[in-house]
């Protein structure tokens, strides 16, 4: 019995990294030119994040290649994207590629 007792507790769960877009995460209408708040939840990943644009499913263009992962990222719209749909964002944490998220459904950008 005081064997059992000098073992170390093992924790019951251990939690799972993850990264979740909050915002662009569909629906939105953003212009170009202008300010868009990209928000993101962040549990057990360290390091560094990387945001990129996709639009109908192909990379678009790199927002962040990287950026410090605060859950917060400001940026500034080009004001050269195409206007239309089909956009989403995908942010992957740099220090392991598997741990992403991509927007729940599709954003636009109009003018």
């Amino acid at each position: 019995m005081l064997a059992l007792l000098a073992l170390p507790l093992l924790a019951l769960t251990t939690a799972v990294p993850f990264l979740r877009i909050e915002q662009p995460n569909g629906g939105e209408t953003l212009r170009p030119g202008s300010e868009a708040h990209v928000r993101w939840l962040s549990v057990g990943v360290e390091g560094p994040v990387a945001i990129l644009l996709f639009k109908g499913g192909e990379q678009h263009a790199v927002i962040a290649a990287e950026a410090p992962n605060i859950g917060f990222y400001r940026w500034q719209v080009p004001a050269a994207l195409p206007d239309g749909g089909q956009y989403r964002l995908r942010i992957c944490s740099l220090r392991d590629l598997r741990v992403n998220d991509f927007s729940d459904r599709d954003f636009a950008i109009k003018k």
